[in-house]
């Protein structure tokens, strides 16, 4: 099933299509087949050679004539409007939050930056039966998931409104949600 919120990704070798949220192929040669998820940071320029000021980074001569000193999605990003038509407005959060969502023993749980961002240390927690520490760096505006044994948890960065689209049942840290009676 595609969802109206899905970011795929083409692949020319075997044709087939991936789905960002989910990490999987959605169509073609390799339908069904899960992506390797690999540790990643989502934080600014600027924060990251705060950090590590010996980073190098790739030539801009790429062979494209894509501006790279300039961001093509800003305005999307300073926008409170989804691009994509959602047919209900996510609840709890809105839309364009920015969360950092997990999978653990097949439940998922969404962690809003505004609430990750007042964090002053690790916050312990237990989730789906398993014992979780959450860790938000503020220097370079990072979240990290470990479980109760210093495994880490991938999670992605993405906007409610797409984790709530693959993910209706989700968890929120930090928000209370009624139980459905």
């Amino acid at each position: 099933m595609l969802y109206k919120s899905n970011v795929l990704l083409y692949d020319r070798e075997t044709d087939s299509l991936w789905s960002q949220v989910i990490r999987k192929a959605v169509t073609g040669k390799m339908t069904g087949k899960e992506l390797k998820t690999l540790p990643f940071s989502t934080t600014t320029w600027k924060k990251w050679l705060n950090k590590y000021p010996n980073t190098e980074v790739l030539s801009l001569k790429t062979g494209h004539s894509r501006d790279y000193s300039r961001d093509p999605y800003e305005d999307y990003y300073g926008s409170s409007i989804a691009f994509f038509d959602q047919s209900a407005t996510p609840p709890h959060l809105p839309e364009k939050e920015l969360i950092y969502g997990i999978e653990v023993n097949g439940k998922h749980r969404a962690y809003p930056m505004s609430k990750l961002r007042k964090l002053k240390k690790p916050q312990k927690e237990s989730f789906a039966g398993t014992d979780l520490i959450v860790t938000y760096e503020s220097e370079t505006d990072t979240t990290t998931v470990k479980d109760g044994k210093g495994n880490k948890i991938t999670g992605l960065m993405t906007y409610w409104f797409v984790w709530y689209d693959f993910h209706k049942e989700t968890s929120i840290f930090g928000v209370s949600i009624p139980h459905k009676k």
